[in-house]
């Protein structure tokens, strides 16, 4: 049975049927009890009355005794048997036996006026009894069968019911592809299980939706990067070949051609990181380091570069170490420090400041430059991802760095978390789990 609805259903159905019966079988019984021990107080009851009129007319003639024991057992429609001592009979109703059917038996004594005892076994009908009991398993099987039927529907209707969201959210994610990804499954007004259901559907549809733009984006962003290196060098190529040049122009030529393919080798190589960080392929050792020197390592490689535009690069904190990859964490302090320096403004600051907390390393990576505004925040560490003022190609950048910083950092168990404001500039800070000392 493949219907959740059915199944539900006969379940429902199963159990209403076993508490029926076992409340049909128990009134029964109770009902039967009842009833046998109100026949067995009226089987007594009519046995002392006969006990008192056969020791009241026991005085009498032998005819007189046998026609008032017929009188009262015709209007009782009781039955009887008298035994003498010697086993004789004295008096015995027609078609009397201890096998009579529709009778409840008593077996007693009975005394005569002169002292003499008899054995007698004294029979009531117990139809009525028995009418009772016929007429209530009758009414069981008019009532409880249908009754049966009655809850198997309802189950089944309460089924459908409780199901229906259930069923609403499989022909909406029928209709979901990956060319409408955008769509979501309607949350039901009720906040119970099959809410908590729609909301993590559509929490992992927001997921997959961002995994397929990534991957939609990726081919095109990569060839996009990949193009204006290789269009240069073409045309580079092509003057070089077709038109004769000094040798002084032709290493320019190659000095162009070295700058292209460097930049080009390091977009595929960033690339290749990725890949390999998602497919969980990059291995990183994780040892105690220290990450004051790897910033002023940061710091020494752009300080040049800084010092051209007269920008300072502070840095503040003592030692802090961490369990991590050297180079991982290198890559990414070289990555965010190269940001602040190349988008600051002319004259600005970039600030590296290290702080140990006692649950966490923190790492910032401050700087007074352009700012990035708060609708692009979510989306900078996507991959190939530039805004429009400070992720330009002028600047060298493929829009990789920040994708590969965060990639290594959430690989050392740590999360990378940025503030910026529009022309006062930006702050990284990256939290690490610390080692004890």
């Amino acid at each position: 049975m493949r219907s959740t609805s059915a199944r539900l259903t006969l379940l429902f159905a199963s159990i209403s049927g076993i508490l029926l019966a076992v409340f049909a079988a128990s009134l029964y019984v109770w009902v039967e009890q009842g009833l046998a021990a109100t026949l067995e107080r009226e089987l007594g009851l009519q046995f002392a009355l006969f006990q008192e009129r056969f020791t009241a007319e026991s005085g009498g003639t032998g005819e007189e005794l046998l026609g008032e024991l017929r009188s009262f057992l015709g209007t009782s429609a009781a039955a009887a048997e008298i035994r003498r001592k010697d086993g004789t009979v004295l008096y015995r109703s027609p078609g009397f036996s201890e096998q009579l059917p529709g009778y409840h038996y008593r077996r007693g004594r009975l005394r005569a006026v002169s002292g003499e005892t008899f054995d007698a076994d004294f029979a009531i009908p117990d139809t009525a009894h028995r009418e009772q009991l016929r007429q209530l398993r009758l009414y069981y099987g008019l009532f409880c069968v249908p009754g049966l039927g009655i809850s198997a529907l309802i189950g089944y209707f309460l089924a459908r019911r409780a199901l229906r969201p259930v069923e609403e959210i499989r022909r909406q994610a029928e209709r979901i592809t990956r060319m409408n990804l955008s769509e979501r499954v309607p949350l039901p007004s009720s906040s119970d299980e099959i809410h908590d259901l729609a909301r993590t559907f559509n929490e992992m549809l927001d997921r997959l939706e961002a995994a397929v733009d990534d991957l939609r984006n990726l081919a095109a962003d990569a060839a996009h990067e990949l193009r204006t290196p290789l269009a240069n060098l073409r045309a580079e190529i092509d003057t070089a070949v077709q038109e004769p040049h000094s040798p002084e122009e032709h290493e320019q030529v190659l000095m162009s051609v070295a700058d292209e393919v460097a930049r080009m080798t390091r977009i595929v190589s960033d690339l290749f990181t990725l890949a390999r960080m998602d497919l969980r392929q990059h291995a990183l050792e994780k040892r105690r380091i220290d990450l004051r020197p790897l910033l002023e390592e940061a710091r020494e490689t752009w300080s040049a570069a800084a010092e051209r535009r007269r920008i300072q690069i502070l840095l503040e904190g003592a030692e802090a170490p961490i369990q991590g990859d050297p180079s991982a964490v290198a890559r990414i302090f070289m990555n965010l420090v190269e940001n602040a320096v190349k988008y600051n403004k002319e004259g600005g600051r970039v600030t590296l400041s290290l702080r140990r907390d006692p649950d966490s390393v923190r790492v910032s990576v401050a700087d007074t430059g352009i700012g990035i505004e708060p609708e692009h925040l979510p989306k900078l560490f996507r991959r190939f991802y530039r805004t429009d003022k400070a992720r330009s190609r002028e600047t060298g950048g493929a829009g990789l760095g920040l994708a590969i910083a965060k990639s290594f950092t959430e690989a050392l168990g740590g999360r990378i978390q940025v503030e910026s404001a529009p022309d006062v500039g930006t702050t990284f800070t990256l939290v690490f789990p610390p080692v004890a000392d």
